[in-house]
């Protein structure tokens, strides 16, 4: 059985373009802040070996830089 962490990976990765484009909209504030809480929760998940979540928390920064980028 899959966890559910996993599960979450999978649908971020099938649904990342409509999930940037929908954090295109938002607010620059927002998405930093957003940014920087991703990077904390990835530190902790490094720390307790938590790969999965560790994985999933990139794949969510990755979107909201490419969301950023394309905001320009």
């Amino acid at each position: 059985m899959k966890s559910n962490t996993k599960i979450k990976l999978e649908d971020a990765i099938k649904n990342a373009a409509r999930y940037i484009e929908e954090m295109q909209l938002m607010d620059d504030k927002q998405l930093s802040k957003n940014l920087d809480l991703f990077r904390q929760q990835m530190e902790m998940a490094y720390q307790q070996k938590n790969y999965d979540a560790y994985e999933l928390l990139c794949e969510y920064e990755t979107q909201i830089i490419i969301a950023r980028g394309n905001k320009d």
